[in-house]
């Protein structure tokens, strides 16, 4: 993936990374974390990457780091059912785009 693209056409279909909002916010709570600054500073990214993330637009560093915080704090979240993993806070989405 390509840093700060989200989406490429493959055979006809639109596919991309986006973030699953509810469950960013649900972990980054969990994590002490209640608003965006506070959500930027434990990623240690500027909060405009957040906004643009919440709008589909991910690269790389932003999922990698989404996931490394999530395992360094493996029992915080397992305690409340969430397993760190990719698909614990992003989802892939395929949409059919016209011919």
């Amino acid at each position: 993936m390509n840093s700060g693209t989200h989406a490429r056409e493959v055979s006809g279909i639109d596919a991309g990374v986006f973030l699953n909002g509810e469950r960013f916010d649900l972990i980054t709570r969990a994590l002490g974390a209640e608003n965006e600054t506070a959500r930027a500073r434990l990623l240690d990214v500027d909060p405009k990457t957040i906004y643009r993330a919440r709008r589909g637009q991910i690269g790389e560093d932003f999922i990698a780091r989404s996931i490394a915080i999530m395992r360094d704090h493996a029992s915080e979240l397992e305690a409340i059912g969430i397993k760190p993993s990719f698909e614990a806070m992003f989802e892939v989405r395929r949409k059919q785009v016209a011919a």
